[in-house]
């Protein structure tokens, strides 16, 4: 099945994803159908676990929107399972040095590119052991850089072969600049971040963003980001019932309805 989000990451388009907390299957369903071109179940904060992932997927299957995992840690069980279930991309957490960036590599593919353990249950039930031929083209390995010492080695982690992207998550930056959480403003955020980007356009990777809502997506798209969240289905439903009270109270929605958030 055609990765389409790693599509246009490699032809250099610009991609909007949602980001998924809940394990419920009709919201999964119903958010696949919005226009987005990948959906990030959350393994690592978002309210689900792995048997939930494996409800959730049937339910986007078919659709064109590539259903990614951002795994609990940077571990080959985490990521394969992840992989095994039907994910086609994982974003991995806390990836400081050149060593953590091999580690998730590895796990993301089959030999000889990695040393994914071979066990591919829903793409097998899917598409055959013909999926086997293929997985290591369509699989994503996006890497979340989020400490100083991660931003002390970013070159030597972009420069690790299969390496599909890096992913900012702007409230754990500020966290692990130090920095007061969510001050994006600040010059050592906004100099990491420009870093970040000018590292993966040197090394030729995609770069992502966690976008707490649509106006700080279609910023961060604009800024040269290519690709990020436009919220998340938390977020989504907190603002819809918060513009749908304001209206009711006469009173003036847009002060609601884009807060974004988790």
């Amino acid at each position: 099945m055609e990765n389409t989000a790693l599509r246009k990451w490699r032809s250099g388009d610009k991609s909007l994803g949602i980001w998924f907390n809940l394990p419920d299957l009709h919201v999964a369903e119903t958010l696949a159908r919005a226009g987005a071109d990948w959906i990030c179940f959350d393994l690592q904060h978002g309210l689900m676990d792995y048997s939930d992932l494996t409800r959730l997927m049937p339910a986007i299957t078919g659709l064109p929107v590539t259903p990614i995992v951002r795994v609990a840690a940077n571990q080959p069980d985490q990521i394969g399972k992840a992989l095994d279930a039907g994910a086609q991309g994982v974003i991995v957490p806390v990836v400081n040095t050149a060593e953590d960036a091999r580690a998730a590599v590895a796990a993301s593919y089959y030999p000889p590119k990695g040393q994914r353990s071979c066990g591919p249950m829903r793409d097998v039930m899917l598409e055959g052991l013909g999926y086997l031929g293929t997985a290591n083209d369509q699989v994503a390995c996006l890497l979340m850089i989020e400490t100083e010492e991660g931003l002390r080695n970013l070159e030597s982690i972009a420069a690790v072969e299969g390496v599909t992207g890096l992913f900012v998550g702007p409230m754990d930056l500020t966290y692990g600049l130090g920095l007061t959480p969510g001050d994006f403003a600040n010059a050592r955020f906004v100099d990491a971040v420009a870093t970040i980007k000018a590292t993966c356009q040197r090394h030729q990777l995609s770069c992502g963003i966690f976008g707490y809502n649509a106006e700080m997506a279609e910023k961060s798209l604009a800024d040269g980001f290519d690709f990020a969240s436009i919220g998340s289905d938390i977020s989504f439903l907190r603002d819809g019932v918060g513009r749908a009270m304001a209206i009711a109270r006469g009173e003036d929605p847009d002060g609601v309805a884009a807060r974004g958030g988790y």
